[in-house]
């Protein structure tokens, strides 16, 4: 018997929308307190210097892969359904004066593009959350991994108050997810023979998780006539709340943590 289909939760029109508006060239920075807080969860994996490439699931207009290229050495590859977004994550590594392997325009539950390919890390920065069934979409990860890689799960924490945030102020855009919690993520990869490296949540608090610049999502959609002001309320209230967490040590919870990260290992032969 055929199992079936994983449903998308999100279009592709969608993601046209929000990737097209990105500002050329783009590199992750810590600077941005969003990032930081990823890079400090992986960081520890990359010491060993063993890892030679990296693929990144949904890598539209992406400023990782100049940031894995540039801080570890690597040679960044990856794969999304955007068309926009791939010509622009293309182009910004060429701005960028990057080489890299190469970025793939395709659904990934299309398999006609996969045969042979295989990488050190698989990295994913929201992706998995936007399927009826994520551990499908891990499954497709390990199917990219070299034995002995690693694969880095970021998805983010809609289980406290952005949350709760999201589901009010972009309750289309809350649609689209599934809230997944830690526990959920770690079985995720899991239940795919994976094995647990790590898993927690990452991170103090943001507000800047929520796509509040979206335009056409929402209670603060173009054309409501308080946008700008209160876009510049909640951008402002974040800059000073996340200024002062880069300098302090980040508490990470459940009810407050901006994203759930999950670093998980293959161990089993290719």
């Amino acid at each position: 018997m055929e199992s079936e289909p994983n449903t998308k939760l999100s279009e592709k029109a969608y993601w046209d929308e929000v990737l097209v508006n990105q500002k050329l060239p783009r590199i992750n920075s810590s600077r941005n307190y969003n990032y930081k807080v990823t890079m400090d969860f992986v960081e520890d994996i990359f010491e060993s210097k063993s890892y030679k490439t990296l693929f990144e699931v949904g890598c539209g207009s992406s400023g990782w892969l100049p940031y894995f290229a540039k801080q570890y050495g690597l040679t960044v590859s990856g794969v999304d359904y955007s068309e926009v977004g791939c010509k622009i994550a293309e182009k910004n590594l060429q701005l960028l004066k990057i080489e890299y392997g190469e970025i793939i325009c395709q659904d990934i539950f299309d398999p006609s593009w996969m045969g042979g390919r295989g990488y050190d890390v698989i990295f994913s920065y929201g992706v998995i959350e936007h399927f009826e069934k994520p551990e499908d979409i891990i499954k497709i990860f390990k199917s990219l991994t070299n034995s002995g890689g690693t694969i880095v799960t970021l998805v983010p924490n809609l289980n406290g108050l952005n949350g709760w945030l999201t589901r009010y102020f972009m309750k289309d855009v809350y649609k689209m997810h599934r809230v997944i919690t830690r526990e959920q993520l770690r079985s995720y990869h899991k239940s795919n023979d994976l094995v647990d490296y790590k898993t927690g949540y990452a991170g103090t608090f943001s507000l800047t998780v929520i796509p509040w610049t979206t335009a056409n999502r929402g209670v603060l959609k173009k054309g409501f006539f308080l946008r700008s002001f209160f876009l510049k309320v909640i951008f402002g209230v974040n800059l000073i709340l996340t200024s002062v967490f880069k300098i302090l040590p980040d508490v990470p919870s459940k009810s407050f943590s901006p994203y759930i990260i999950t670093v998980a290992k293959r161990t089993d032969s290719v």
